[in-house]
């Protein structure tokens, strides 16, 4: 039993590692797009508003499809639906590379994006299902796929943009998308995890019935020793032999009913605690609705949404129009790459030392507002990779606000799978306004100084609702305490 308990908690690290490289290709893709914006808007005679749109649509639908991909897995087996979604995402990419206008581009582009939302949603739900204690950790670590992908693809794609062209980039992100086959089929059943998550807590339960059973055996035993002895003893003893001895089978009876009794009661109270979070549970489903923090605090997802995928959409052509070379651009976004390295490692540190992530990140993203703001200052190499390499590091950490948020602003456990498909679904909303409102703001201002400084401006708006979601988050949990 214990051989098939540890098999079954070293496939939930397989699930990280899937986790980790769907991330990395839908980040890198994305990223990649950045290096691959010039040569669009000219192949498909369009603007940067348009451009930037479809770019977007990617990771736009990944998060907009999760609450329908939902309703599908409800029907059908996880696996299934993770490879095929796989399928569909590598073959969009391919067709992007015969097609010729900006309509049919942008709509292969949406269906990639659905075929990604069928095999990430699965793959979440199943991180979850393995280390639903340590699910923000564990996100966590698999979100260096994040900056993986924005560290390496970017690079491939500039240095093999000459060598293959157009068609050929499309071709490598087909083959790189292919990879989202091997991990759905990496996925298990969720009967599979229920069986054996029974098998792992009854590891525990084994030890305590058996000494629990030994006890209530031992007089049982004793019982029938005692019965051989009859022969051997007078009467009166004999009868004094056994009611000592059903005396101690009801000593021994009462003890296990008193631990049943205990069990129970402190089951009740922690179903009472929850019931308090949730007062209007009569909603049955629609208990999310009571959840008016977590809604209040979609308000920080969706404009985190924006400005890290304005900025991961507009870095390199922003470096390319201060007159920096492409070559040298592209490395700017390795730059930032490391620097989400750093800033990712920092936060999983301080995770697992108990240290608030809401606190964090409202540190990070005041000094990533900070480095928008300071745009203006140089047009120089130096300066354009120092500003690179913070907001790398502050945007890296700041992805994990959306695992945190549904579970921190949540104080009903039941709610937890409709809050982080109505996360990602508001996260989606930010990365489509990311790619038509940066480029549209690029169009009419001609400056993409301007245009970081404006999404420093709503990154600093996202950072002040997240003091106050933290601020009412705590008074809630205060207020259910002195209760």
């Amino acid at each position: 039993m214990a051989t098939a308990n540890s098999r079954v908690d070293s496939w939930g690290y397989v699930i990280v590692l899937s986790k980790f490289v769907i991330l990395f290709i839908d980040t890198g893709i994305e990223k990649s797009f950045g290096v691959l914006i010039p040569t669009l808007v000219e192949r498909l005679e369009s603007d940067y508003a348009t451009i930037g749109f479809i770019c977007s649509m990617h990771s736009t639908m990944m998060y907009l499809a999760c609450p329908f991909v939902t309703l599908a897995l409800r029907r059908v087996s996880h696996r299934p639906v993770a490879m095929s979604g796989g399928l569909l995402s590598a073959l969009c990419f391919i067709a992007c590379a015969f097609l010729k206008t900006t309509a049919t581009v942008g709509i292969c582009l949406a269906l990639s994006g659905v075929g990604m939302a069928m095999t990430y949603l699965p793959t979440v739900l199943a991180l979850n299902d393995y280390f639903k204690d340590n699910f923000v950790l564990w996100s966590t670590v698999a979100a260096y796929g994040y900056i993986s992908g924005s560290l390496l693809l970017p690079i491939l794609t500039e240095r093999s943009l000459p060598a293959y062209g157009y068609q050929g980039e499309f071709i490598i992100f087909g083959g790189v998308a292919l990879h989202l086959l091997v991990c759905g089929a990496t996925l298990r059943k969720a009967t599979d995890r229920s069986v054996n998550g029974t098998s792992e807590g009854g590891g525990c339960d084994q030890e305590e019935k058996r000494h629990r059973c030994g006890s209530v055996e031992r007089p049982s035993l004793n019982r029938e020793v005692m019965l051989h002895q009859l022969d051997e003893k007078g009467e009166e003893e004999d009868v004094s032999l056994l009611e000592w001895v059903d005396k101690e089978q009801e000593n021994e009876n009462w003890k296990e009913t008193l631990l049943e009794k205990r069990r129970l009661i402190q089951q009740e109270t922690n179903f009472q605690r929850n019931q308090k979070t949730l007062p209007n549970d009569s909603l049955g489903n629609c208990g999310i609705l009571t959840e008016w923090t977590f809604f209040i605090s979609l308000a920080t997802l969706f404009l985190f949404s924006y400005a890290t995928y304005s900025w991961m959409l507009f870095l390199v052509p922003h470096a390319e129009h201060l007159g920096i070379s492409p070559s040298n651009a592209v490395y700017l976004s390795t730059l930032g790459g490391l620097g989400g390295i750093l800033g990712r490692t920092i936060l999983i540190t301080l995770i697992s030392k108990g240290v608030s992530d809401l606190s964090v990140y409202i540190v990070v993203g005041s000094i990533c507002s900070g480095s928008f703001f300071l745009d203006f200052i140089s047009s120089a190499y130096p300066v354009r990779a120092t500003l690179a390499f913070i907001q790398g590091f502050s945007f890296f950490i700041e992805d994990s606000a959306l695992t945190s948020l549904s579970k921190s602003a949540i104080f009903h456990e039941n709610n937890f799978d409709m809050a982080v498909a109505i996360a990602n679904f508001t996260s989606g909303l930010g990365i489509s306004c990311a790619g038509i409102f940066t480029g549209y703001l690029i169009d009419v201002t001609e400056s993409f100084t301007k245009v970081f400084i404006i999404i420093g401006a709503i990154h600093a708006i996202a950072v002040i609702n997240l003091i106050i979601v933290c601020f009412l988050i705590k008074r809630r949990r205060k207020h259910f305490q002195t209760k």
